[in-house]
């Protein structure tokens, strides 16, 4: 009998491993799954940006600065990055408002002038909205980005344009993107 018991016991535990392997393995397929699907997802972004790559849909066409959609996809890169990699950056919001008979060529030396005061391919400058550009520079606490305030206020003097300026800093200053991004367009209306 003893020998039963201890084959009848021995059967339950084995019984029991096979269930726990189971469960695991329909674990693991579950995992594979999602990992399949997080890799489709960043195949589709790569291609969705080299689609768009020297386009219109990527460069806005009158400041010659990164259209919204494409700053903002890179601006979630960044931050997600800095994120992982404990690496501070900051975004900087400028409004302008530009005289209705000379817009379109203030707007465009704007532009150009927000390239010149960033670290072009390293910061990215995007148009956010009709009169708001969007920077993000990267590897710069709050300390420098003072300083790099003040460079864009100077550089701006040089054109006839009412400007307002707000930055927010990572992560001295948020750990949010969506709600920073609506503090800083506050900000400067």
């Amino acid at each position: 009998m003893s020998d039963n018991t201890e084959l009848l016991k021995r059967i339950e535990e084995l019984e029991k491993k096979l269930r726990q392997c189971q469960e695991r393995e329909k674990e693991l397929e579950s995992l594979i799954e999602e990992y399949n699907e997080v890799l489709k997802k960043q195949f589709q972004v790569f291609d969705d940006f080299f689609e768009k790559l020297g386009t219109k849909k990527m460069i806005d066409p009158l400041t010659r600065v990164y259209s919204k959609d494409h700053f903002l996809r890179l601006l979630s890169y960044q931050h997600q990055r800095s994120f992982e990699e404990n690496t501070p950056y900051t975004i900087f919001f400028v409004k302008v408002k530009p005289s209705d008979t000379e817009k379109e060529s203030t707007l465009m030396k704007v532009g150009k002038v927000l390239k010149e005061c960033v670290r072009v391919p390293l910061d990215s400058v995007g148009r956010y909205s009709e009169d708001i550009f969007a920077l993000f520079v990267v590897d710069v606490s709050k300390s420098v980005a003072t300083k790099i305030a003040e460079r864009i206020e100077n550089s701006i003097k040089d054109i006839p344009v009412e400007y307002k300026i707000a930055f927010k800093s990572y992560p001295e200053d948020f750990m949010d993107l969506e709600k920073t991004l609506s503090e800083l367009e506050k900000a400067v209306s």
